[in-house]
C-alpha cells in the first residue's frame, strides 16, 4: 500500500510527556481530551491498549469505527485505520498520534498524523483540510488541559 503523507499537525503541549501520555494513552480516552468527540466506546472485551481494539465514537452528527493496529507505551504512540466503511471519502487510511519530550522547559511535542487515499472521485483538498481541523482541535484540547 504506498501511502504519502497527507496531513500532519503538531502541538508544543506545556507539561512532561508522561503526564501528557497518560491524558491520551488509552484508545478511547478521546472524548476525554477532544472537544467535539463524544461518547467515546471500545468494543465489549477488548482493552484500550490491545492492538486490534475498536473504538466507536460520535462527532457532531457523524458516528465513526476505528482499528488499533499498534501501540506502544514505551514510545508513547498508537497506530489506527478506519474501520471497514466509516472511512467516509478517505481509503487505506493510516492514523498515529504520537508524544516526544522537548528536555528544554520539560514540555512535550504531540504530533498526529494520516496518511490515505481517497475514492475515486473523492477531494483530497477537502479531506486534509478536514484532517488539519481534526487534528488541530484535538491537540488544542490536549494543550487546554495542561495550561
Amino acid at each position: 500500500m504506498p501511502y504519502q503523507p497527507r496531513v500532519s499537525v503538531s502541538q508544543v503541549i506545556p507539561a512532561p510527556v508522561d503526564d501528557v501520555w497518560e491524558a491520551v494513552r488509552d484508545f478511547d480516552s478521546i472524548d476525554e481530551w477532544h472537544p467535539v468527540i463524544e461518547d467515546c466506546t471500545i468494543d465489549e472485551g477488548e482493552s484500550s491498549s490491545d492492538v486490534g481494539a475498536i473504538r466507536d465514537f460520535t462527532a457532531g452528527d457523524r458516528t465513526v469505527r476505528e482499528v488499533l493496529v499498534a501501540y506502544s507505551d514505551v514510545d508513547r504512540s498508537y497506530q489506527y485505520t478506519m474501520d471497514e466503511g466509516f472511512g467516509g471519502d478517505k481509503v487505506d487510511y493510516l492514523s498515529e498520534l504520537s508524544l516526544n519530550p522537548i528536555t528544554e522547559g520539560d514540555e512535550t511535542l504531540a504530533t498526529w498524523w494520516a496518511y490515505y487515499d481517497v475514492v475515486e472521485d473523492g477531494d483530497l483538498e477537502a479531506e486534509a483540510e478536514h484532517l488539519q481541523k481534526v487534528f488541530g482541535g484535538g491537540l488544542g484540547g490536549i494543550h487546554d488541559q495542561f495550561e
